[in-house]
Parts: structure tokens; sequence; C-alpha cells
């Protein structure tokens, strides 16, 4: 007996006979091996955007991924020595440190940029700040495509 139906009469739908949607989500996940980190963060690309969770939703764009840096040992100088995990503490001190400039900001002093190479250097001569979070602070903005 078949069930379901369907237009194409070679093929018939059957109801699912898989255990839940938890079962089904976890099987779809992403393999922790495609992930630079081992699994725990899907780390941003430089050049994508992102939103600061801690914010009202504060744009920023990624200049910077320390893959192999942790926020509990990455020293902030101009916090007199604390660490990225010190002043996030709400987050994973495990996590890598991204680096990253406020769009706002960005857009508002360099007018006109067009690369992340245009950014970083002006980070380099002061004209723009860059500031560094731990990666699960921040989230993706429209799939987090890079300019």
């Amino acid at each position: 007996m078949k069930t379901g139906h369907t237009n194409d009469t070679d093929r018939q739908t059957e109801p699912t006979a898989s255990a839940d949607w938890r079962t089904e989500y976890t099987a779809q996940a992403v393999d922790a091996d495609l992930r630079a980190d081992g699994g725990r963060y899907a780390l941003p690309a430089v050049g994508s955007r992102v939103r600061d969770r801690d914010t009202d939703g504060d744009e920023l764009l990624i200049i910077d991924v320390r893959e192999g840096t942790r926020a509990d040992g990455f020293v902030l100088d101009e916090f007199d020595g604390l660490t990225v995990a010190d002043v996030n503490d709400a987050y994973d001190p495990g996590a890598p440190v991204v680096d990253a400039v406020y769009t706002d900001e960005l857009e508002a002093t360099l007018d006109g940029w067009r690369t992340v190479e245009d950014v970083k250097d002006a980070v380099s001569f002061g004209a723009v700040g860059s500031y560094s979070f731990p990666a699960d602070r921040l989230a993706a903005v429209d799939g987090g495509g890079a300019k």
C-alpha cells in the first residue's frame, strides 16, 4: 500500500520514520573538523560584517581573526594588562580573538575605503580605532559576507 501522494507516479512519499527533529538536526550539524578552532566557533572571515551582541546591534568590519589566540591570553595594553577575557567576562575565555572596527566610525572617518588593507592602514596610523573581541561576542550580519 502506498502512502502519501505526488504527481510523479514513479515516486511516492512516505511519512518520516525518524526519531525527532533534534536527532535530524544533530545529524545535519557542521562537521567540527571544518571549523578552524576545532568546532567550538564558526569564525567570521576577514572583511565580513558582524554585529556586537553587547551593544544595540552596532555593526563592525572584521580586520583580523586570531584563530590560535585565546581571549584569556591576549593582553590589552590600553587596559593595564587586562586580557580580552577580563573585559568580556560574559563570554568564553577560551574563544579565539577577533579584531574589528565599528563601521559607523569607519565610514565617518574613511569615506570611500575599498579594502580591508585600506582599513588596516588607517588603524596603523591611528585614524580609526580597532577593537579586540572574543569571537562569541560577535554575530554575523546578513550571512557575514566579506567586502
